[in-house]
This record gives structure tokens, sequence and C-alpha cells, in this order.
């Protein structure tokens, strides 16, 4: 009996059901093949247009916020005494502003102690006050050195009210206390009780008056500033409410100089916003032209062509644009027959001029485009929107196509064994066949001989 590789009939069992399987997968692995470059290519394409989408709601989503749509820009006839600027909303105008005075902090200082810092000052309790801050600080022998005392002061305020330096000047080591806080109200007393009286020499009620007690190096300021005639002062050289949304920083004090200040719309801003957005509204177009474009040439549709999911879409947005063209024109943006913008910014500026309101109009609050737009990008890009529900799909498809090909290859397996094992016995058969036939050959040969 001939073996299993090549048998009587002359086949390879093994390689002969292995040809067989290959030829009959071909058709199922090109079907399953087709599948797969088809899923990927939608799920590619649906990641393409979510970001496409997600680009365009965040421009419409900036273009939409105050500080875009009514952005405020501040001019001054003169610079040195202050600074401003000037939020979304803030009045527009012209003011004539006055810096009288900076505030300033308060600072004072001791007489010089002592040559040497380390050495003992007093004991007892230093209590000091500076604006709402007040603290006690105890003082104790073996730590009541000037260098102890600035510690003790700096870890007990903690950073709030004072500050404690040590100055090494002519004749000794000065205690320096600052306030942290600028202004009157922030203003520090020093008092000491208890001990051995030795921390007198550091007391200040104010008056600076006494014998080895404070001195005021700095006083304590508030700054004055003069808003067309009406005064205000401060505690902070930094003045947030003097007029809704203006914020003033005071750098110098120039008593007698009024500086015009000139609070307008701030149109190179409204123009960088509305430009992102008509780009990402036309690359928005696009990818969608893009995704569910058809090539004639080479008969080839891309991987959402027909999609009614992306018609729908395409449908909604390019109406909400529509419905909107009066306004779009009036603010220098027009709408071209393939549906995509073009800004024109000379018309943009001159619109604005014209009316400060105009970008708010359309791209603001209430019903406008820009809510509309923002809405449907909502929707669609939400997690249980169209764009998820199209994701969670091609996820199936792909799991479905895995276990295809995975009772494919199980069908096929079996299918080879059981070709492999037909041939087998088809060269059993065969073999059996051919000894006989061998054997009738020979007694044949035999009777001739004998004849």
């Amino acid at each position: 009996m001939a073996g299993l590789g090549t048998v009587g009939s002359g086949l390879d069992p093994a390689t002969t059901a292995q040809q067989l399987v290959a030829a009959e997968r071909a058709v199922a692995d090109n079907r399953l093949a087709r599948t797969e470059t088809k899923i990927k290519s939608e799920v590619s394409a649906v990641a393409t247009l979510r970001s496409a989408m997600s680009a365009l709601q965040s421009a419409i989503r900036t273009l939409s916020t105050p500080a875009s749509s009514q952005p405020r820009t501040v001019g001054l006839s003169t610079t040195g005494a202050f600074t401003a600027s000037a939020a979304s909303g803030a009045p527009s105008g012209q003011f004539q502003v006055e810096v009288k005075q900076l505030a300033s902090a308060q600072k004072l200082a001791s007489g010089p102690l002592d040559t040497e810092a380390a050495k003992a000052v007093g004991t007892g309790t230093l209590s000091i006050s500076a604006g709402t801050h007040q603290f006690d600080i105890e003082i104790v022998d073996g730590k009541n050195s000037l260098a102890d005392i600035r510690d003790a002061i700096n870890a007990k305020a903690a950073g709030k009210g004072v500050q404690a330096t040590l100055v090494n000047g002519d004749g000794g080591a000065r205690l320096v206390l600052g306030a942290v806080d600028s202004g009157k109200a922030n203003e520090i007393t020093v008092s000491a009780s208890g001990g051995d009286g030795g921390l007198a020499k550091l007391t200040y009620d104010g008056t600076g008056t006494g014998t080895g007690v404070m001195t005021q190096l700095v006083a304590a300021e508030d700054a004055v500033i003069v808003l067309d005639g009406i005064i205000r002062t401060s505690a902070s050289n930094t003045i947030t409410d003097l007029l809704p949304g203006i914020s003033f920083t005071l750098t110098e004090a120039k008593p007698g100089t009024s500086v015009q200040m000139t609070v307008g719309i701030d149109t190179a801003a409204q123009l960088a916003s509305v430009k992102t957005f008509v780009e990402k509204y036309n690359a928005a177009l696009s990818t969608i032209t893009s995704l569910t474009s058809y090539n004639e040439t080479t008969k080839t549709a891309a991987a959402l062509n027909g999609d009614a999911m992306v018609r729908g879409m395409t449908r909604q947005l390019r109406d909400m644009v529509g419905s909107d063209v009066t306004q779009l024109k009036a603010m220098g943006i027009e709408i071209a027959k393939d549906g995509k913008l073009t800004l024109k910014e000379a018309d943009f500026t001159a619109a604005v001029a014209k009316d400060p309101a105009v970008v708010g109009k359309v791209f603001g609050a209430g019903d406008t485009l820009g809510t509309r737009i923002n809405k449907q990008m909502t929707d669609l890009l939400a997690f249980d929107g169209p764009l998820k529900t199209r994701d969670e799909s091609l996820t199936q498809r792909t799991k479905n196509l895995t276990q295809q090909r995975d009772a494919l290859d199980r069908r096929m397996s079996l299918a080879e064994a059981r070709y492999k094992a037909q041939f087998i016995a088809l060269d059993t058969l065969v073999t059996k066949l051919q000894s006989s036939s061998n054997f009738l050959t020979q007694q044949l040969s035999s009777s001739t001989s004998a004849s």
C-alpha cells in the first residue's frame, strides 16, 4: 500500500485538499475583504466628519461669546499715568481721566537696636494689626533676638497683613515692618505688653511719638483717580469697579494732567473671529463634499456617498445659513452657489462702524444663526447622537466580520480534513485495484506461457 504522500492514483491528498479549500474560500475571502475595506473607510470618514464638525462648533461657540461678538478696545491720548482694559459689553465713549495719587503700602522701621541682630531685644507679647488682620506674638527668653522676632512675626502673619525684614544700616540692625496691602485702611499698629519691657522699642501707635518707638518710612496712601470730574479713592492701584467692565491699573501720579480714554468696538478682534467661523464652515462643507463624492472616471464612490445622515445634516446646515442670507450679506458675508461663504473685510468693517451690535445680532445669544448652528452641532456630536450611533454600528459590523472570518476558518478546516480523508480512501481503493490488476496480469501471463 502506498504512503500518505503520493497515492496510487498519483495525487497528493494534503496538497490537493489545500488547493480545493483555497479555491472554495477565495470567493468568501474576497467578499469579506471588500466588506472590511468598506467598514474601515466609513470609520475613517466618520472620524473626519466629526473633526470638521467639532472645529465648526468651536468656532461658532467662540464667536457667540460676548468677548468675541462684543469686544472692546481702549485708546489713551497719552501714556504713563495708567493702563486700562475693557471687557465685552463695557460702555463705549470718551472719558477724561486724571490720576492724582497712587496707593502705597505703609512701612515702619525700628531704631538701630544693636550692631549684632543676634543679641536679645526683650520679652513679652507683641500685638500687631494691619487692616483686618490682627495677631499676638509671644516673645520668650532665648528666642528674643531681632532675627528671632522677625521670624516669629512672619510665621504668625503667614504672608497676610505684615511682612517683617531686617536691614543692617549705620548704627546697627533695624526691624522693618511692611504692610502687605496698600491703602490707609491697612495701616500698621504695634503694641507691647508684659515681659521685661524691651519690646517697647518695637511699638507704633500711628503717631510715631515716644522714646525709641518705630518710625514711619513710607506712609499708607489711597489712590485718587478722577473720572470726568468724579473723584474715586481706592486702597489699591488696580480699580475694577469704577466703570462697568473696565479695569484701571494706575502707574504714575500726574495731578493736573487729564488723559482722554476712548472705549470702542474692537473691530479687528471681531473680524478675526468671523474669519475663523467662515473658514471652519467652508472646511466643513469641503469635508462633506469629499466624503460623499463619486468619481465618474474610476466609477468609485466615496465612503459616505449617498449617506442619508450626511445628506440630512448638510441640508439642515445650508438651510440655516440660507435663512440668514440678508443679515449675513449686511455684514459682508455672501453665500456662493455651492453653499460656501465669502467674507468681504471692507464691507464687514463698514457694517460694524454703522451698527456695532451687528455681529451679536447674527452670532450672539438668543434665536440667532450662531445658537442654531451650535445646537445642530451639539445634537450631531452628542453621546447619543447620529455620529455616535454610526460609530457603534461600525463597531458591531467589525465584530460580525471577525465572527464571519472565524466561522469561515472553522468551516474550511473541516472541509480540508474531509477532502484529505476522501483522497486517502481513494488511494486505498486504487491501490487495491492495482494489486488485483497486477495479480490478474501475472496469472494471465503464466497461463499463456504454459500454453
